[in-house]
């Protein structure tokens, strides 16, 4: 294996990181003896098995919290009683960055590689560990443990500089995205702990269940930044005698939320879509009421509704009330084909920034002179392609590659147009990345505005191919859906 200093993230698989073979014990077996097993291999944790096969895990830390802490007696208590189950595992071929995201997203040190169901190794989180590169589990932690807003917004630049050293790794902007929207994902659920807290001091409660969601960039987890904020809230119809509660607690929360955010580093959104703004803070029959609208009057006004609005993911809260919604979008959508021809007519009438000779055409004047929007300019219509697809095939997925990738599954690309519409979006999106980073760095606000005659040969030419790629699939949406023949 290389020095730890040169691991790589996106280059290493997990069994580059597995030093030895696995401590392994069975359930049965007390708590004393894994102690003194733990102590005598000079390892933080142990894998249980039964039958060869691993169920459990237990580390230091469990015999600390869980025996210790909790008074029981080391000789009587089955390991069984304290070890972590089910197990997270990953197969030896999974890149040493999957299992860093899998520990932030589940809060856990320790994951079992397992190979054809035996185990045969242990990465823990130091052995991810990389010289210069904040933590993102170590990060994931202190955002849960922040005592404030004023305690979160001091750790929100860590998220960046991180999503800085993942790109300079070399990593796909899809994955850094992932690993940036569950860190992301931990500040607004943070911030909601924190005001629900208050709240509740001063006597209040909810009095329905609710749930909070992102949607638009944050809801396909590719905001890699902190741009504007997209979330709502959805809550249960209250009973009569606890609507106005309902209305007046549910204003509170997401008015000090959304200032919470504000705070911590998450823009407000221009066009008021947050949970701040009534329209988009109410019981589910509301939010049901929206849907039908905009599906059966798919007027331009609906459809840009639909367009930010059904790019939906839970974040906090109740997820049934998530779930519902969702389900209520997948099952209207696919049934309404006026609505899927003209949301695909949105996007395949998107002009795309091309010259006469297949050239990548820029802006000749204004602020912008010698420059190309790559969001406007081919990031939004293979959103907007596959938000399509997603909604005519009724698909859970959110985000665009993955939507892309089912898509593929139930016949509606090749596996080589799948591989070719995904690199191209991750070539537009580290396009955009670069920029914004460096815009950031300059002390700049970060904007979409790449100038290709700045870019490398290589970069420059997959740009050029990258769009040559989003007009296929514009395309390929025209006919589809035929979108050149549905009545204004």
């Amino acid at each position: 294996m290389s020095d730890p200093g040169e691991l790589s993230l996106f280059a290493h698989r997990v069994r580059d990181l597995v030093k030895r073979p696995p401590v392994v014990a069975p359930p049965d077996l007390s708590v004393v003896e894994i102690a003194r097993l733990l102590s005598r291999e000079g390892v933080g944790s142990i894998v249980i098995t039964a039958d060869g096969r691993p169920v459990g895990i237990v580390t230091d830390r469990d015999l600390r919290r869980k025996v210790v802490a909790e008074g029981r007696d080391p000789k009587t208590t089955p390991v069984s009683a304290i070890m972590s189950a089910p197990l997270v595992t990953l197969p030896p071929g999974a890149f040493a960055f999957e299992a860093l995201l899998e520990m932030t997203r589940r809060r856990i040190r320790h994951i079992v590689v397992v190979d054809d169901g035996r185990a045969v190794g242990v990465v823990s989180s130091p052995d991810l560990l990389v010289p210069q590169t904040t933590h993102p589990v170590t990060v994931a932690r202190e955002i849960s443990r922040a005592a404030s807003v004023e305690a979160l917004a001091a750790l929100a630049p860590r998220v960046t500089e991180l999503v800085r050293e993942l790109l300079a790794e070399g990593g796909r902007v899809h994955d850094i995205a992932q690993l940036a929207a569950e860190l992301n994902d931990r500040m607004v659920v943070r911030v909601l702990d924190l005001v629900r807290a208050e709240l509740s001091a001063a006597g209040l409660d909810p009095p329905v269940g609710f749930a909070w969601l992102a949607f638009g960039s944050e809801g396909r987890r590719e905001q890699t930044l902190r741009t504007d904020q997209d979330n709502g809230l959805v809550y249960a119809d209250p009973p009569p005698e606890l609507a106005e509660r309902a209305t007046a607690y549910f204003a509170a929360l997401a008015e000090k939320t959304i200032a919470g955010l504000v705070t911590v580093g998450f823009p407000p959104c221009p066009g008021g879509a947050m949970a701040s703004n009534a329209e988009w803070r109410q019981p589910l029959s509301v939010w049901d009421g929206y849907v039908q609208q905009w599906i059966g009057d798919p007027s331009p006004r609906h459809i840009l509704a639909a367009s930010m609005y059904f790019d939906l993911r839970f974040v906090a809260g109740d997820s049934d009330l998530a779930v519902r919604l969702g389900h209520r979008i997948r099952s209207e959508a696919p049934r309404q084909p006026r609505f899927l021809g003209l949301m695909a007519r949105d996007v395949a009438e998107r002009r795309l920034p091309v010259t006469f000779f297949g050239g990548v055409g820029v802006h000749r004047s204004g602020p912008h002179r010698g420059a190309v929007d790559v969001k406007g300019a081919g990031c939004i219509q293979l959103v907007g392609a596959a938000r399509v697809h997603a909604l005519e095939l009724g698909l859970t997925q959110t985000n665009t590659v993955e939507r892309i990738v089912a898509a593929g599954e139930r016949g509606l690309y090749t596996t080589d147009e799948v591989v070719e519409i995904a690199d191209a979006y991750e070539h537009l999106l580290r396009l955009r990345l670069v920029h914004q980073l460096d815009r950031l760095a300059a002390g700049a606000t970060p904007d979409n505005y790449v100038e290709p005659e700045h870019l490398s040969h290589r970069d420059a030419l997959l740009l050029r191919d990258a769009l040559k790629t989003v007009g296929r699939v514009q395309e390929r949406l025209r006919e589809r859906y035929a979108t050149d023949f549905i009545p204004t």
